[in-house]
């Protein structure tokens, strides 16, 4: 009985750090899916999205491929340069009739989104898709110091985390 509590404690400090770990998330990188995509979604995708009939200037900002397409005055986005970027110079283009999304459409973009699509480009526009579409990939089992505790892989992953805090 003793011997299951510690376990159940164990288990709870561990299910509490990851959880602490997944909120925290990568410290100064742009997450694609958690704060690039939702921008473009709920901003530009009316009318650069996936719906061919109402898609203008036959430009999709909800793929790898017209993210990262080339249009006659440049690229749509270019890693790593804000400044030669389609989309970044339209989004803070200083003539509101050039400056995306477009009036007509009575949304806007704040200055802290305009921030995080230029952070995103500066780290060289890093495009992931979302989980539903990637393939599962099981990760290594960690190797711990108390072997002989762990009864099956979950207990080392569990521990191994322990361990590290």
């Amino acid at each position: 009985m003793i011997e299951t509590m510690s376990r159940r404690s164990w288990v709870l400090c561990a299910v509490l750090i990851a959880a602490v770990s997944l909120i925290q998330g990568a410290p100064g990188g742009v997450d694609f899916q958690r704060e690039v995509r939702p921008i473009l979604s709920e901003n530009c995708f009316q009318c650069h999205g996936p719906d061919q009939g109402t898609r203008m200037a036959d430009l999709r900002l909800d793929t790898r491929d017209g993210l990262s397409s080339r249009r006659p005055a440049g690229l749509v986005v270019a890693p790593k340069d804000p400044a030669a970027s389609l989309l970044y110079q339209r989004i803070t283009h200083e003539k509101a009739a050039m400056r995306m999304p477009p009036i007509y459409s009575h949304k806007t973009l704040t200055d802290q989104q305009k921030a995080v699509l230029r952070r995103w480009i500066e780290q060289g526009a890093p495009f992931k898709e979302h989980w539903a579409f990637q393939a599962p990939v099981r990760p290594p089992v960690p190797s711990v110091k108390a072997a002989n505790w762990a009864r099956n892989p979950i207990d080392k992953f569990i521990l191994a985390k322990l361990e590290a805090a």
